[in-house]
């Protein structure tokens, strides 16, 4: 009997380590009152989605230790993302009083001052989330977007530019500092980073559908249609590529190419103005010819 009650209890236990959910669950049973059980819980239904039972879990770890500082920082993070904006500072600058070196939660402050316009304390947060972790891209990425909004754009690119350097697959800097070079009419510059950028992330569509934007606007148009279908090779469910694709035809005079891209941008997002709006020129178009 003895051997069947521990078997039983073992096949139990190996049930909940194959499953986080159950596995913290289990935990929660044993100690109800455990601070970290519940962070662990919290952290996996936010994981999930289910962000209601992660604020009740993250809320329910501080009750359980007030000092909790990770804790205050993933519920700042869910309310923030809520638009509770205040709310969030708040638990950030707890967090902060409590452990002066917390770089997460000095750069998630930083991001809400951001939205708040409170641009001089969101420059300083950052720079104080710095000189705690000096390897820190995504908080120079994120200052790169406080520069951009208050269109110090040079300052924008060395941030971006220091976030690639520290971390070369940092997609989301790669992208912004093609963008602005191309909006910022530095076309060749823009053409360099890309290239750059590919060294890193060649699975990475969003390159070369901005390689092939650029080339289409310089009336490359054979060079940027290879561009854009590598673009597709790599993500091919994303209607923006085939409705760019589409306008790119449209100029080169490929007038059923670009039917057919806008049409299947259509088919991937129904909803899609830009291609609606070039597919219903194209008939107007095509009318008229007649």
């Amino acid at each position: 009997m003895l051997i069947v009650l521990l078997f039983t209890r073992s096949w139990m236990r190996s049930g909940q380590w194959r499953n986080e959910k159950l596995l913290f669950q289990s935990g929660l049973d044993v100690c109800p009152l455990n601070a970290k059980v519940h962070y662990n819980i919290a952290k996996n239904a936010a994981d999930a989605g289910d962000l209601n039972l992660a604020k009740l879990e993250y809320q329910e770890a501080l009750q359980l230790n007030p000092n909790y500082t990770q804790a205050m920082n993933n519920l700042g993070n869910l309310l923030r993302d809520d638009g509770q904006l205040l709310k969030a500072i708040s638990l950030f600058k707890q967090a902060i009083s409590l452990q002066k070196d917390f770089a997460t939660a000095w750069m998630n402050l930083g991001i809400v001052q951001s939205s708040l316009k409170q641009y001089k304390k969101s420059e300083t947060s950052y720079f104080t989330a710095l000189q705690h972790r000096s390897n820190y891209p995504d908080c120079y990425y994120n200052l790169g977007i406080l520069y951009l909004e208050q269109i110090q754009y040079d300052k924008a690119l060395k941030a971006w530019i220091n976030a690639t350097k520290q971390k070369p697959t940092h997609r989301r800097a790669w992208t912004n500092i093609i963008l602005l070079l191309d909006d910022l009419g530095k076309t060749e510059e823009a053409l360099r980073m890309a290239n750059k950028a590919l060294q890193f992330i060649s699975d990475h569509a969003a390159i070369y559908f901005n390689i092939a934007n650029i080339l289409g606007k310089k009336g490359k148009y054979e060079e940027a249609e290879i561009q854009f279908k590598l673009a597709i090779s790599k993500n091919p469910i994303d209607p923006m590529i085939y409705a760019n694709l589409g306008v790119l035809y449209h100029r080169w005079n490929k007038l059923n190419a670009a039917k057919q891209m806008y049409k299947k941008a259509l088919q991937l997002k129904p909803d899609l103005s830009s291609a609606k709006e070039n597919l219903q020129r194209l008939y107007t178009l095509e009318t008229s010819i007649k």
